[in-house]
């Protein structure tokens, strides 16, 4: 479960008790009182696969998580997700009026279908989201992007509220991105839009299974670093992170930057080349959409925030023909609840896009705890 105890969490389990006696109380009584209307968002994650519902206001009510390694075939991902949101909109005594899927690869986002998906998930590549999720929840389904999904939570909900021209980036195993411009998500032709990461810093780098060479990713992710200390290892260099491939532990930005703390040599040369990779790519996206704000986001940011300071002042050095301060560079805000926040965000839309008014209970208070 993604809630962490607490007397909010209390108060929400109080709350969705009395609310539920107070609709046994009217139905029974033979008046009629409105539904409240609540929204689905979920996160799908080569990892793991975060559910939770809100209101109309955005308010998380019941959360929950799966490891993605449990879904076996595409039958069994799609029963877990339906079973999920109906028992969590039954808990709350819920009306369920649209759901919001953030997905990794390149999406279809008019069919919601997955064109293209390169990840533990691959059985979903080919597969319509919207349809095949649709038919079971009875509503309707919207599918985008991950990070296009973390995008519109973060300007609905999060650090991009009041903004009209906004890129996010997430630094984690890879290298994600979006781009909103003029209020819209910049999605492109063939819903490629965004792969930031796999822009080339080093043409005569090592090749992608993007087909680009040297790209952003290789120095600037989980996965780029792990890559890195394989090759240091198998040229006999010896440091911290050698020995943990060699045991064949977990590598990534967490540890990388424990070693920097600890004054390894091979994880300070890695550290910086990543903080230069990172600022190259930023630079190169103001000076190509100069936008008002750049969020960052992603496991990265999250394990040290301090380096976001370190990728302004990098990309300051690069964009002197700007005031400083010209493009605002913040983290993200809704930290692991993002992509299901994103979920609700695109619910919305969605919805709202219809001309429908949706209906919550403005009588009960939920300031609950997010994920």
């Amino acid at each position: 479960m993604l809630w962490k105890p607490s007397t909010r969490n209390i108060e929400k389990a109080w709350h969705i008790s009395i609310y539920r006696f107070l609709m046994w109380f009217y139905v029974g009584s033979g008046v009629q009182i409105a539904m409240l209307e609540v929204l689905a968002g979920v996160d799908v994650g080569g990892t793991r696969m975060k559910v939770g519902i809100a209101d109309a206001s955005g308010t998380l009510l019941a959360s929950d998580i799966t490891e993605s390694a449990s879904f076996e075939d595409l039958e069994a991902f799609l029963r877990s997700i339906s079973n999920k949101i109906k028992t969590m909109v039954a808990d709350v005594a819920g009306v369920l009026i649209g759901t919001g899927v953030g997905c990794p690869g390149r999406i279809d986002f008019k069919e919601g279908r997955v064109v293209w998906l390169r990840s533990k998930l691959e059985f979903l590549e080919g597969v319509s989201l919207s349809e095949r999720l649709g038919e079971t929840l009875s509503c309707r389904v919207v599918v985008d992007n991950d990070v296009n999904t973390i995008l519109s939570g973060e300007m609905r909900f999060g650090a991009g509220k009041g903004y009209q021209s906004a890129i996010g980036i997430t630094v984690g195993t890879g290298i994600g991105g979006a781009l909103v411009s003029d209020g819209r998500m910049l999605r492109g032709k063939n819903w490629a839009a965004g792969h930031f990461g796999y822009m080339s810093s080093d043409p005569s780098g090592p090749r992608h299974i993007c087909g680009n060479t040297g790209i952003f990713e290789e120095h600037a992710s989980h996965s780029g670093i792990a890559r890195q200390v394989h090759k240091a290892l198998a040229e006999g260099e010896s440091s911290p992170l050698t020995k943990l491939v060699a045991d064949d532990q977990e590598l990534g930005l967490r540890e990388l930057f424990d070693a920097i703390e600890a004054g390894d040599p091979l994880a300070c040369r890695l550290g910086t080349k990543l903080i230069s990779e990172l600022g190259v790519m930023v630079a190169n996206l103001v000076y190509a959409l100069d936008p008002e704000l750049i969020l960052v986001g992603g496991g990265l940011i999250s394990h040290r925030p301090n380096l976001l300071d370190l990728i302004r002042r990098e990309v300051e050095t690069r964009v002197e023909f700007l005031q400083s301060g010209a493009t605002k560079i913040l983290p993200m805000q809704l930290g692991d609840a993002a992509g299901v926040y994103g979920g609700v965000a695109l619910a919305l839309e969605a919805i709202a896009s219809t001309g429908r008014v949706i209906h919550s209970d403005a009588s009960m208070e939920r300031k609950f705890d997010r994920i």
